[in-house]
């Protein structure tokens, strides 16, 4: 165990000097980061709090619901366990850069199993753990449990991650004696973007809020049997379920169930660890192959790249060429185009499925056309995710490269205008589809259409600035993956400050909104002073996005600048 405390040391330290060591405004910003976390997390408790009080007051089928919603809880977390240990056990054993270290150092093999195990464990399950305990402890109230339910939650939890962690650890070790590490993990990265956001669209096309209507089965046996199927008995979701729900009805505590989960972690950690160091040695050697870049040397690519930055300037020209080829060669990046479009598609059909047959009478238009403006904010929130993945981690993805730019004769400010323009009509195309689209489906009046074209434009200009901005001065050129940027204290940050530019913008559209459909129910034209007000308060909505945008490019562009090289 001393070997794998002084492994695992370095690693420890380096996140709380990241915090003690920071500069007064990050330790504001980690500080506003934990009151977030505890606000969301108190939000989930809340929510889920509802649900299940909800659920259980349910006379006949409130047990029923319940335990379905938990096996499921558990499934889908388990299956989100195991997938990304695989993928983080590929970096950690195979990939990690401090590797060569490591195996130098007179450590024995089963320390560094050992500490690699743990670390992978922690990496791939902290958060779905810390996310889902609110959900338990929601069950916990809504049940009454007592300390005994708690202290089972305690066992069961780290049980369920150690067995993931170590099925996910095996199935790298066997995958990466097959296939390159390198290219298994970008398989598995594209695989998994595939399987979320097919998972998600059919999720929200099977109208999951049918689970609570039993009318809409054939007859209440039907329903019973339905929600009474139960998860396979062999899987370890099937033994935590069983322990949790029978701690939570009073029953006798399932020991058989609860002996299988604790020796099934124990059994799967062993069994891993055979297998990795049967295995180690040749999957270390066979993962070195170097990546192969077939469409960033694409010559259809080039002419496209060259025919899309024609109206730069020959420097940022350069610039916006080399992010998109670095883009299109990781294919951890460029796969998450494809959550987008589905994302995308969930909003359309949660649209859709929103029952707009309850409006009827001489206040339908009305309620439409309001509800198409309320629309607007969901919008402008899956705007703010989008920028936050791809342009706010624009200037963080230099990486350690960072300091070749920081040399070159360029500005600093035209520099951030290159790292706004490659996925700009990203942005503007996601917030143009959904505004369209979304204001046909629920039927809309022209004018609505118009404000919400121009709102998801202004939005796209405003939120883009304010993500290249402030990722220029919130910049982290160590982290190994781009994608942790925009999940840190800095990207949480950055919705904040995006989606309150988009309930700014929405308030000051009220007034427009409202004089129009005010005009519209009274069957009159609009007044001149309300023509003049409904067109300033557009026009200045625009403006303030503009100014947002100039604004956070140029104060982005000054702080980055402003930071020493070797702190960089």
């Amino acid at each position: 165990m001393h070997e794998v405390v002084a492994l695992l040391e370095p690693r420890w330290r380096g996140s709380v000097n990241l915090v003690l060591r920071a500069a007064p405004g990050h330790k504001l910003l980690y500080a506003a980061f934990g009151a977030l976390f505890l606000a969301f997390w108190a939000g989930i408790f809340v929510l889920f709090a509802w649900v299940i009080g909800s659920f259980y007051q349910v006379e006949i089928f409130g047990p029923l619901l319940s335990r379905k919603l938990m096996e499921i809880l558990l499934l889908g977390l388990f299956s989100l366990l195991c997938f990304s240990n695989v993928i983080t056990a590929l970096s950690t054993f195979y990939l990690s850069d401090d590797l060569e270290l490591l195996l130098s150092l007179p450590v024995r093999r089963e320390s560094f199993h050992l500490a690699r195990q743990l670390d992978t464990l922690i990496q791939s399950s902290w958060m779905m753990l810390v996310f889902g305990l609110p959900v338990f402890v929601a069950y916990g109230r809504a049940y009454g449990a007592g300390p005994g339910f708690y202290a089972l939650l305690l066992v069961v939890a780290p049980a369920l991650a150690l067995i993931a962690a170590s099925l996910g650890i095996a199935v790298a070790s066997i995958l990466v004696n097959v296939f390159p590490a390198r290219r298994i993990r970008e398989g598995l990265a594209l695989g998994g973007v595939l399987a979320l956001g097919f998972v998600l669209v059919v999720l929200r096309l099977l109208r999951p809020e049918r689970l609570v209507d039993a009318d809409s089965f054939e007859s209440v046996a039907a329903y019973v049997a339905s929600m009474q199927t139960p998860v396979p008995i062999l899987l370890p979701p099937r033994w935590a379920s069983d322990v949790l729900v029978a701690s939570l009805g009073g029953r006798p505590l399932p020991w058989m169930e609860l002996g299988l989960l604790v020796s099934a972690a124990i059994a799967t950690s062993g069994v891993a660890r055979w297998i990795t160091n049967a295995l180690y040695d040749s999957g270390r050697a066979r993962s070195q192959e170097a990546r192969t870049a077939r469409l960033a040397r694409s010559g259809l690519l080039d002419r496209f790249l060259a025919l899309y930055t024609r109206p730069l300037p020959p420097q940022l020209r350069a610039l916006v060429v080399k992010d998109l080829k670095t883009f299109l060669r990781d294919p951890s990046q460029w796969t998450q185009m494809l959550l987008v479009g589905s994302i995308v598609l969930i909003t359309l059909a949660s649209i859709a499925a929103l029952p707009l047959d309850v409006f009827r009478g001489p206040y339908v238009g009305l309620s439409r056309n309001g509800l198409a403006f309320m629309v607007l904010g969901l919008i402008g929130f899956v705007m703010a995710a989008v920028a936050g993945r791809f342009q706010f981690t624009a200037v963080s993805a230099e990486g350690r490269g960072f300091w070749f730019v920081r040399t070159a004769p360029i500005e600093p400010r035209a520099y951030l205008w290159a790292k706004l323009w490659p996925l700009l009509p990203v942005v503007l195309l996601v917030g143009q589809i959904l505004a369209i689209t979304s204001t046909l489906i629920l039927g809309a009046g022209p004018f609505l259409i118009g404000v919400s074209m121009w709102t998801a434009l202004c939005l796209g200009l405003g939120i883009s600035g304010l993500a290249v901005g402030m990722g220029a001065a919130l910049a982290d050129f160590k982290v190994d993956n781009v994608a942790r940027a925009a999940q840190g204290p800095a990207g949480v940050m950055f919705m904040v400050v995006a989606l309150t530019l988009v309930g700014l913008v929405l308030a000051i559209e009220v007034v427009p909104v409202w004089l129009v459909l005010r005009s519209w129910f009274r069957e009159s034209a609009l007044r001149p002073w309300e023509l003049l007000a409904s067109g300033g308060c557009l026009l200045l909505v625009g403006l303030l996005c503009v100014g947002i945008l100039v604004a956070s490019i140029r104060t982005g562009a000054d702080q980055l600048w402003a930071r020493e090289l070797p702190n960089s």
